[in-house]
């Protein structure tokens, strides 16, 4: 006779935390702190799959209990769901809402900036290599204050991602502030492209901001 399957009902359990988890990882973005967005697209996929497996799983419920009671070796699975799905939702709750994009810079230059974004982060290796057609145009870059010993410049930069966070580089440009900043600093800067024998970033106006969401390119 069928009745309440407790093993297929802790498979069950395992799915919907599994999706929960999956789920708000790609729509907080969380997930690209760890993954390449074109990497992180392929879950999308196991989106699609997983509601279907709940939805089978959930007919077997119901059914012919096994012999052997299984129950107690899904607990570690389980707990390490819980406790993922918890601290993800304790880090959205508790963390300050805010947008760098909130931020206007008094230069009226700003207007006419080439804004250095996830789609265009080629031009930080064309600058770098040969930055003639950059020369004098006015650059927007968020990044992190990365230090040469002992050189007044530093450089502005990003790490960059091919597949998840264990491959990452650190890229950027040779940067001049007329201010002290600290070694690893999150800044948003408005500056023009120079030249004086290496191109570099003269940045004329900046404000300090926490690390965006998504710090990988």
């Amino acid at each position: 006779m069928k009745k309440f399957n407790v093993d297929e009902f802790i498979w069950l359990l395992i799915l919907v935390l599994l999706t929960t988890f999956i789920g708000y990882l790609m729509l907080s973005g969380y997930i690209y702190k760890f993954l390449s967005p074109k990497t992180a697209k392929n879950l999308y996929i196991a989106l699609a799959i997983l509601p279907i497996l709940i939805i089978v799983q959930i007919f077997k419920v119901i059914s012919f209990n096994t012999r052997k009671d299984n129950s107690i070796s899904y607990i570690p699975i389980i707990f390490t769901l819980i406790i993922g799905v918890f601290i993800l939702l304790n880090d959205f709750i508790s963390q300050e809402q805010f947008s760098i994009n909130d931020y206007k810079f008094k230069n009226s230059s700003a207007n006419e900036a080439i804004e250095v974004s996830y789609e265009n982060h080629h031009i930080i290796e064309e600058i770098s290599e040969n930055g003639q057609d950059y020369l004098g145009k006015y650059i927007i870059f968020t990044g992190f204050v990365h230090k040469h010993n002992g050189e007044e410049k530093f450089i502005l930069a990003r790490e960059e991602m091919n597949c998840c966070v264990a491959d990452s580089v650190i890229i950027g440009l040779n940067s001049i502030c007329k201010d002290t900043l600290k070694e690893g600093q999150w800044i948003k800067a408005l500056g023009k492209i120079e030249y004086d024998g290496n191109y570099y970033f003269n940045i004329e106006e900046y404000m300090k901001v926490k690390p965006p969401d998504n710090q990988y390119f």
